[in-house]
């Protein structure tokens, strides 16, 4: 009865020792380099050398070793006191390299987009002093043929009012012409009666002095 007794304890021992661990990542220590082995103890194969840093997922634990996964998928056991949870400092200070190294190329890179953006801000400043320019000269532009436009208005009136009274000035032309050429008709009308009338006058004088004439050498003659 002793004897089983002793052997259960034994296999509860046992079932302590293999009791599966959480399923936790962990690293090995700094500065050093452990065995991968197939099995617990020194007497199983080495599977390969673990050197710091080397993530391990802890599976179990079997007293002094704990049954662990590498990344690519292989199992075996290593020494317990070699594994730490916390993430060894050579892993901490490179991360911390890579991260500052990223910063530094962000920060270049931010520096170049710095300088790129000032430079399209100049050009932007320098196209829009162009389009003020541009603008004011198209403004004085308008204001100019506004100007014009204005005085081609005011000629055109004045060009018609002056054919208007040129207009005018033909149709009184025009009657005053017509005026004039009656007038001419009734000045030669008046020429030609006058001049009948003179021819009238002359020929009466000349014939009553012929006449008397006539009559003063009739009385002169003798009987």
């Amino acid at each position: 009865m002793r004897g089983l007794t002793f052997c259960f304890l034994l296999f509860g021992v046992y079932l302590l020792a293999v009791v599966p661990a959480l399923a936790d990542t962990r690293y090995v220590s700094d500065q050093i380099s452990i065995t991968f082995r197939r099995g617990p103890g020194t007497q199983y194969r080495i599977l390969r050398s673990l050197t710091t840093g080397t993530a391990l997922e802890v599976l179990e634990e079997h007293g002094d070793y704990l049954k662990v996964r590498t990344r690519d998928g292989l199992e075996g056991y290593v020494l317990k006191q070699y594994i730490s949870a916390q993430i060894p400092r050579a892993l901490v200070i490179a991360r911390l390299e890579r991260e500052l190294t990223q910063i530094r190329e962000r920060q270049a890179e931010m520096t170049a987009q710095a300088a790129a953006w000032e430079s399209e801000k100049r050009a932007l400043q320098q196209q829009l002093t162009e389009s003020r320019r541009s603008l004011d000269r198209e403004q004085k532009a308008r204001v100019s043929l506004e100007k014009e436009y204005q005085e081609l208005q005011e000629n055109a009136s004045n060009v018609l009012e002056l054919m208007e009274e040129r207009d005018l000035l033909k149709e009184e032309n025009s009657r005053y012409g017509s005026e004039l050429e009656r007038l001419r008709q009734e000045n030669e009308n008046l020429l030609r009666k006058a001049m009948v009338k003179w021819f009238l006058a002359g020929a009466g004088v000349l014939f009553g002095g012929w006449l008397l004439g006539k009559s003063s050498r009739t009385k002169k003659r003798p009987f």
